[in-house]
């Protein structure tokens, strides 16, 4: 399973709205979903395409990885 971590929450609610709202089909008895229109990936692909992500909440008291400055 692929999972992106990140600090910001708007990336975090992005991409698991992203991976949420996927088409699927189910062709030939396996599980399509939709890449670009009219293009469809099977099922193990999905997890490169839509990883899930893990929101993580900046520590201000470690070290700072966007290098702004903390006030």
């Amino acid at each position: 399973m692929h999972q992106k971590k990140t600090h910001s929450i708007s990336e975090y609610i992005k991409g698991n709205l992203d991976r949420k709202n996927v088409r699927w089909l189910l062709k030939d008895g396996e599980w399509m979903f939709e890449i670009h229109s009219k293009v469809w990936g099977s099922e193990e692909m999905f997890e490169l395409y839509y990883p899930s992500y893990e929101y993580i909440k900046f520590n201000d008291k470690g070290s700072n990885p966007d290098k702004t400055k903390i006030k």
